[in-house]
């Protein structure tokens, strides 16, 4: 896979990246392996970057011509207080719109959310909708929240790691960050065998679609592909299947049922197009703590009004304008996940006959599998050396595993009360169709214990069991029909980590930006300046490269 990547490599840089190519094979070759990459690492990574355009360039640049703020009034209902929804309603507050955010839940966030449970023994602890990672790719959320004062309680986890059933542990601690240098040094450390990729010429002309990301053409070759077909077709190794499928699973679908399209832009953006590698920060406070109660006192500063506990069932269209829960708005945001967008167009009769073609694409967008959460508060401790979040190489359900303890603070309270112990948290992100709560928690419990035995005999003093079904499917053939930001109903919008971007932006980052898209496009019809964004590459190292031999999906 070295050889292979090395060359394909030199094939997209040209003449002069064939000689750099060629002198830093050589370094890799060095006996000693301190010495891999150098002196010419880092000519290679600049021209590696210069190939994909800089890592970090320009999406959307404000019209600095246009006003600061509205000169007249304007008022907007924001449906939903996600990431997309809060984002939304804060840039818009900043403008001087007048916003409504409502959600039918009792706390802010969404899939971000964090509220306070009771346990029988009268004690109450913080928990959230699940573990979230702020890489550092998510340049727009993280810029977003350092100007509001909200990464300062942020702390680097410096390891992403995938435990197999035998106990081993494959590491991306320390690997080269450069894109398709990383792929490089993680075979030579072993984490896969390229020598079987080099060996069979289909398996090394499936890779290289990997470098070959372009929005339009990947996803009319490869989203009506599944994973599944593709991990038959290319051949790969054990080792390369458990890393694909972690990335699968991490968006909630099956190997059968995820988008091989979603699945080449996911590794386009989190490794093939930017230089920050797998590497994440992560807040030593719970969200309510640390984001969302100091996100909703901003919200408010900029006076927007938040309405929890307040389900939006129906959005009326009258004259021009929208009518939501009895009140008169300019324009609407629906930022909620896809469940209930569906919803609300079901029940909305006006609304699903004043936009039709949206109406029709709502009803194709589907929520992912079902995924379940087990937090659990046990009087063992886990594992020595095992990072913050860690995946799992699945035997049934289990996919991952988060060791709160090892990071926030309420936790670390906890152990050091108890004298010793551990908070963790089970994920299995696409739960079988079938099966009850009460069995999900026996196989997930069951699978802990599989993976780290020393666990066996430990009390569970408390747990909270989630499972859950609002995650966007990215299944085979929905790309086509997923919504954008912007709707043919002069004054609707989405936003959601479910909308259809030009760019490839992903789960946090996809939401907020979306949120932001949507506040441009009401602060465009106002005639006041919008927000800016960056974004990643658009195209893969190699998608201006002619095809030679190369095999295309419908082959499969």
């Amino acid at each position: 896979m070295a050889a292979v990547v090395w060359f394909v490599l030199a094939a997209a840089l040209g003449g002069v990246g064939l000689v750099c190519v060629v002198v830093a094979l050589r370094g890799i070759f060095l006996p000693d392996p301190s010495r891999r990459f150098l002196g010419f690492r880092g000519l290679i990574a600049r021209l590696i970057e210069w190939r994909l355009g800089g890592y970090e360039n320009v999406w959307v640049e404000p019209d600095q011509a246009l006003p600061d703020s509205l000169e007249s009034p304007r008022s907007v209902a924001v449906i939903g207080a996600g990431i997309a929804g809060m984002s939304a309603a804060t840039a818009l507050g900043e403008r001087g719109v007048n916003v409504d955010l409502y959600d039918a839940n009792t706390y802010l966030g969404g899939k971000l959310g964090s509220w306070s449970v009771s346990f029988s023994d009268g004690s109450e602890a913080i928990v959230d909708h699940g573990f979230h990672a702020w890489f550092d790719q998510y340049y727009n959320f993280n810029r977003f929240l350092q100007r509001l004062g909200l990464r300062d309680n942020f702390e680097v986890v410096s390891e992403y790691a995938i435990v197999k059933d035998d106990g081993t542990k494959s590491s991306f601690k320390d690997i080269e960050t450069t894109p398709v240098l990383n792929l490089v040094d993680l075979a030579l450390k072993g984490v896969y065998d390229w020598r079987a990729i080099v060996k069979d010429p289909v398996a090394s002309k499936r890779m290289e679609h990997l470098l070959r990301y372009e929005l339009d053409p990947t996803f009319e070759e490869w989203d009506h592909i599944s994973f599944s077909e593709f991990i038959a077709s290319a051949k790969l190794s054990p080792e390369l299947a458990v890393i694909f499928t972690s990335f699968t699973r991490a968006f909630f679908a099956d190997p059968d049922r995820m988008s091989m399209a979603e699945l080449i832009k996911s590794f386009h953006y989190y490794y093939l197009s930017t230089d920050r590698g797998l590497n994440f920060k992560y807040p030593v406070e719970d969200y309510h703590h640390c984001i969302l109660e100091p996100w909703r006192k901003y919200m408010e500063s900029q006076g927007v009004t938040v309405h929890l506990s307040h389900p939006i069932q129906r959005v009326k269209v009258v004259e021009g304008a929208f009518e939501v829960d009895g009140t008169r708005y300019d324009d609407v945001i629906l930022a909620c996940h896809i469940p209930g967008v569906r919803s609300i167009f079901e029940l909305s009769e006006e609304l699903s006959e004043a936009a039709p073609t949206t109406r029709d694409q709502i009803a194709q967008c589907r929520a992912g599998q079902r995924y379940a959460v087990l937090r659990l508060w046990l009087t063992k401790d886990i594992r020595e050396g095992l990072p913050m979040f860690t995946v799992t190489h699945r035997r049934d359900i289990l996919d991952s595993v988060t060791t709160y303890h090892r990071y926030e603070k309420a936790s670390q309270a906890w152990v050091a009360e108890q004298g010793g112990g551990s908070v963790i948290e089970l994920h299995c992100y696409s739960l079988p169709d079938e099966g009850d709560e009460s069995e999900i928690r026996t196989r997930l419990i069951r699978d802990m214990f599989a993976f780290f035995p020393e666990l066996q005999g430990t009390e569970i003093v408390r747990e909270v069991m989630q499972v859950r079904q609002d995650f966007p499917a990215f299944h085979t053939g929905l790309f086509e029909s997923r919504p954008s930001v912007t709707t043919e109903l002069e004054g609707l919008y989405f936003a959601g980590d479910w909308v259809k971007l030009e760019v490839p932006a992903m789960l946090m980052e996809a939401a907020h930006c979306s949120g932001i898209l949507a506040a441009n496009a009401v602060l465009a019809r106002a005639g006041v300046k919008g927000h800016s964004l960056t974004r990643v590459p658009l195209k893969g190292l190699l998608a201006d490269v002619p095809r030679t031999d190369l095999e295309p999906a419908a082959t499969h």
